[in-house]
């Protein structure tokens, strides 16, 4: 008998997430699990299964999803979550403080511009640098680093940094970082927005 109730909450609860989906807003931050080799050290040293992230930028006329990878572009969800690791699902998180999540739906041309004139088409900084600049004196950016300083940029809010660590397969980040490992430098991972306050989660897609 409790099997079988067990078995009828499961149905319900796969019924109604089936009729309420998610509606995605500006400003919802995706959550990645990615695989790769480079993914799996992030992974196992924040101790996450989420080694990107990304930010919807846009709702209409489709979704957008503002993001650093090879550079920083905006690409429809759907190609998003092509790099969705097999077997996984995307996280979206949202702002905790309603007004400040209703001030970016509000404003989401602004949130969009901002994004298109600041920070699109910069390059991606596989060096994990708060602060990097490419020979032009442009700022590059990683994933989770853009997402911060478009999120200070637009409203202001300072999300989680941290002085990061590189200590788990150590000999591997030697050899991604070419010796150089940025210890206890200022930055942050997807991890850090997934352990954060300012978000909870809204659920997966």
């Amino acid at each position: 008998m409790t099997k079988l109730l067990s078995l009828i909450t499961i149905l319900f609860s796969l019924v109604a997430q089936a009729q309420n989906p998610i509606v995605l807003r500006p400003g919802d931050v995706l959550l990645q699990p990615l695989k790769c080799w480079a993914c799996s050290l992030i992974e196992a040293e924040e101790e996450t299964i989420y080694s990107h992230i990304g930010v919807v930028v846009a709702v209409e006329p489709e979704v957008l999803v503002g993001e650093a990878f090879g550079t920083v572009r905006k690409i429809a969800l759907a190609e998003f979550n092509t790099k969705t690791e097999p077997g996984q699902k995307l996280m979206v998180l949202r702002f905790r403080n309603d007004e400040l999540s209703a001030d970016i739906q509000n404003t989401a041309p602004a949130f969009l511009e901002l994004f298109n004139q600041e920070f699109l088409g910069r390059k991606y900084d596989h060096d994990f640098r708060w602060n990097n600049f490419d020979e032009a004196g442009e700022q590059k950016y990683y994933c989770s680093e853009l997402v911060s300083k478009l999120f200070q940029a637009f409203v202001g809010i300072d999300t989680p940094i941290k002085r990061m660590h590189f200590q788990k397969n150590r000999d591997s980040w030697m050899t991604y970082f070419r010796g150089n490992i940025p210890d206890n430098e200022w930055g942050n991972s997807p991890g850090d927005y997934e352990r954060s306050e300012l978000f909870y989660q809204v659920g997966e897609l």
